[in-house]
């Protein structure tokens, strides 16, 4: 008896597998404030400094000039 239980749980796994499709491009490793660690195409601080320069790109496109602090004359 333990043994038809024990086939009929591995059986539904064996479907259950089957169903989800799993493959080893689901489980990438990556880290926080990183992003995944083992990706051809550069290192993190690559990617994070093309990041942001496009963010800077983005925002002079958008605003072209430079913000300023509010206080356009000297005061004392």
């Amino acid at each position: 008896m333990t043994a038809l239980i024990a086939f009929l749980l591995l059986a539904l796994l064996a479907v259950g597998v089957s169903r989800l499709r799993l493959h080893a491009g689901q489980f990438r490793l990556s880290a926080p404030m990183v992003g995944p660690l083992f990706v051809d195409g550069g290192d993190a601080d690559e990617r994070r400094v093309n990041h942001d320069l496009d963010a800077v790109r983005t925002r002079f496109e958008q605003h072209p000039t430079w913000p300023s602090s509010g206080v356009l004359g000297e005061r004392r």
